[in-house]
């Protein structure tokens, strides 16, 4: 009897094994997922408080420094990234920027009703420039993950940099005389643009260059018989070649001796991204014109007959509504 009972209550125990087993196991479960979060957020803090950290280091001598902080410690695995690698994702971000700048402008100039000749021309300008940002900040980001740590390199970053935020305020400058209110729809975007590319400029700063005694022109790289190292010498033999003995591949008369009359007809014939250098041979002449190079054309050479007697001019004035912020301009060759 006595055996009976035990061997009853043998197996009670051991079918309530796995139920005790599944209860540790979801009680250990409940424990563990319970601290897990807090472990997570806790994790999640540190995180944001290295990325502030990083970003405050940075951002350190900019001239927007909580505008570059607020930016960089929004960027993941900051910690992981070296210093031209967030400045690349700061100019990044700011490409983002133009670009919604880019369709405001858009938006204003087809969508805005009843607006000036002026501002029309203007907004016009704003958006070839803001094309023009794009590319000199996609540029950067490239020069940024090159191993090339010359002076050069470093001058050509600051050019990119310099020429992108000018952009933004010749944009403005096109609404100098407008009494519209057009400007204020584009304003504030346009500014808080030039402060990032503020910001990415004094951030270079910081980048190490390896200085060489033989760059004394450290825009133009290391000078060796008056040329930069990185000029051709086809290139210096055209640059020294007499005009009567350089081979031309268009030439541009007035009296309609050449291939064309006008230098616009010959710049539209040139290749885009050319390998090698297009010339164009302008006959002595007075031309009046507004000569435009596409970005995509690339590698031109421009030759006259000397001073006075090759001559490009134009009279363009905000006063005849155009808004380009050099309203007159004379070349010559």
């Amino acid at each position: 009897m006595y055996h009976h009972h035990l061997k009853k209550r043998t197996k009670i125990f051991l079918a309530l094994l796995p139920i005790s087993a599944l209860a540790l196991l979801t009680l250990t479960t409940l424990i563990t997922v319970t601290k897990n979060p807090k472990n997570r957020e806790e994790s999640h803090h540190i995180h944001i408080h290295k990325n502030i950290q990083i970003a405050h280091s940075a951002c350190d001598g900019t001239l927007y420094r909580d505008l570059c902080v607020s930016t960089l410690s929004t960027f993941p695995d900051l910690a992981s990234k070296s210093l031209p690698q967030i400045i690349a994702a700061a100019v990044n971000h700011t490409m983002s920027e133009v670009r919604v700048s880019e369709s405001n402008c858009t938006r204003l100039r087809y969508k805005l009703p009843k607006l000036t000749q002026l501002d029309k021309r203007a907004l016009d300008d704003c958006l070839e420039l803001l094309d023009d940002s794009i590319s000199e900040l996609k540029s950067t980001i490239s020069d940024l993950s090159s191993s090339n740590k010359s002076v050069k390199h470093f001058h050509d970053l600051q050019t990119l940099l310099s020429g992108a935020m000018t952009n933004q305020f010749t944009c403005l400058d096109g609404f100098a005389y407008s009494k519209s209110n057009t400007r204020p729809f584009i304003e504030a975007r346009l500014e808080n643009i030039s402060h990032h590319v503020s910001n990415a400029l004094a951030m270079v700063g910081k980048i190490k260059t390896a200085s060489s005694r033989a760059e004394v022109f450290p825009e133009y790289g290391t000078v060796k018989g008056g040329f930069p190292t990185w000029l051709s010498k086809k290139d210096r033999r055209l640059l020294q070649t007499a005009v009567n003995e350089t081979k031309y591949d268009v030439v541009v008369a007035k009296d309609g001796s050449g291939n064309f009359t006008t230098i616009g007809e010959a710049v539209a014939v040139a290749p885009n991204s050319s390998a090698t250098r297009f010339v164009i041979y302008i006959k002595a002449g007075a031309y009046f014109e507004y000569v435009e190079v596409p970005k995509k054309t690339t590698m031109l050479m421009f030759l006259g007959d000397g001073i006075g007697k090759t001559w490009v001019k134009g009279n363009r004035s905000v006063g005849d509504g155009w808004s380009s912020p050099l309203p007159t301009y004379l070349f010559r060759f």
